[in-house]
């Protein structure tokens, strides 16, 4: 099932069934305490039990509601449009002019949610941080039968990411899992230039691999993806990233994915602050502060009252 099919289920049963089962509960303790009226064959303990009834019937209704709504329709829809994503996708895996049109569309998606958003970032400046969430993922390439990295190594980093963007932003950071692929790599290992070079790069090759994976390992994510709104961010393990002093890379809202350097996963709050550059923060030179150049160690890194708005105002990060 889709994940926005899966949204929409939590929403009926936390909003619609869940207030129904606490009703049906309160009612039924109601008639159970209720004394009878001989006078009338306890009538009144007869309408206590009717309402029940009409209570039981009403969740049953909605059950069938939620089955054929998330379950069918919408599992459907959203097939289609994951689809339709990914076809999009393989044509944004074209070197050159796919890269250049995937870099003008992130950048496209990125104004206009931003634009879209400016209400919510100022009132995230004046403290109002209603609950929104975040979702990212994973890749663990396989190159000559080995992973580059293990999921247990990789567990600290997520989460710490999770607990991160909780305590910081009142972000729900929703970890898709990982995702393990054979595709080869150009020149059969993976290399990473976090500069210039490695923006250009993006063009070519290397920027047609990582899309052509994240494509069909977050296959659920294809068309948030093209819409901007809500898609996913995808951390890759590679081989190398330069220069050497750097152990993890972001290109701001030029890609959705990030990268972390398989010999290097340290700190734990590496995939966070990768993420951050995604959502368009920059470095700080406070030691505590998540964004530090370094990527600080310390056990709870922070992030400003700016900082925490423009990731609540990134694209990546949404109330539905």
């Amino acid at each position: 099932m889709g994940r926005s099919c899966v949204e929409i289920e939590e929403w009926i049963e936390e909003e619609i069934q869940r207030p129904i089962e606490e009703w049906e509960e309160r009612a039924e303790e109601r008639c159970r305490r209720r004394s009878c009226n001989w006078w009338c064959l306890c009538c009144n303990k007869w309408f206590c039990w009717i309402e029940i009834v009409l209570v039981k019937i009403v969740k049953w209704v909605t059950e069938i509601v939620k089955t054929l709504v998330t379950r069918v329709v919408c599992t459907i829809i959203n097939v289609i449009l994951d689809i339709v994503g990914f076809i999009i996708g393989l044509i944004l895996s074209i070197p050159i002019i796919g890269g250049i049109i995937r870099t003008v569309l992130n950048w496209i998606t990125e104004i206009i949610w931003r634009l879209v958003g400016l209400i919510d970032f100022f009132a995230s400046l004046a403290g109002i941080r209603p609950r929104k969430k975040m979702y990212f993922g994973v890749v663990i390439p396989i190159i000559n039968e080995t992973e580059l990295a293990t999921e247990a190594a990789l567990q600290p980093l997520v989460d710490a990411t999770i607990e991160i963007y909780d305590r910081t932003c009142n972000i729900d950071a929703r970890f898709t899992g990982f995702c393990r692929t054979s595709i080869s790599p150009p020149g059969g290992n993976i290399t990473v230039n976090c500069d210039g070079a490695g923006f250009f790069a993006d063009w070519w090759l290397d920027g047609s691999w990582f899309e052509l994976v994240s494509r069909t390992c977050k296959f659920e994510s294809n068309w948030r993806r093209i819409a901007g709104y809500g898609g996913e961010i995808i951390a890759f393990v590679v081989n190398d990233i330069q220069p050497p002093s750097t152990n993890g890379c972001s290109m701001s809202g030029t890609h959705d994915y990030v990268t972390i350097e398989a010999g290097t996963l340290r700190p734990d709050a590496l995939i966070a602050h990768e993420i951050g550059h995604a959502c368009l923060l920059g470095h700080n030179e406070s030691t505590d502060n998540l964004m530090n150049s370094a990527t600080p160690s310390v056990a709870q890194p922070l992030l400003t009252n700016w900082q925490s708005s423009v990731v609540r105002w990134s694209r990546h990060v949404t109330y539905l």
